[in-house]
């Protein structure tokens, strides 16, 4: 079985991630950007399988956990279903052995990343072009 410190190294720059438990989902949400129901949402998801609780069974997030969060919302932003981001969080639960499988998942969300990057400077070059000619025209016009 996987352990955090093995998922820290894969969403960590330098493998120093805290994992003492120190946020509520409230907090947890407020510094996400994300609202407190998501949150739990992901999480009866199973997409942090390293959340703690308190001994009334709320929810406390670690700096390590925060990490989980903007991953997934990383996924997220590139149009991954949460289906898909708990294979690929079962993937990394699985260890090494699936390196090629999550190398190949990333991959993929790259590109789709780097495609929705090209439609929106296609999108803003045409509202730039909109706004060019209408100040002319409003130039013009006088």
């Amino acid at each position: 079985m996987l352990t955090i410190d093995d998922c820290i190294r894969s969403i960590s720059v330098n493998g120093k991630l805290d994992t003492t438990p120190r946020y509520s989902v409230t907090q947890a949400a407020k510094f996400c950007g994300l609202s407190a129901y998501t949150l739990r949402y992901y999480d009866r998801m199973g997409l942090f399988p390293f959340l703690q609780r308190n001994p009334g069974a709320k929810r406390l997030f670690s700096e390590a956990d925060m990490q989980w969060v903007q991953l997934i919302e990383c996924l997220r932003s590139t149009g991954m279903s949460i289906q898909e981001i708990k294979g690929y969080v079962q993937l990394c639960l699985q260890g090494d052995s699936t390196l090629k499988d999550r190398l190949e998942i990333v991959t993929r969300q790259e590109r789709i990343m780097k495609k929705q990057l090209q439609d929106m400077e296609n999108h803003l070059k045409l509202l730039q072009f909109k706004k060019y000619y209408y100040e002319n025209r409003l130039k013009n016009d006088k």
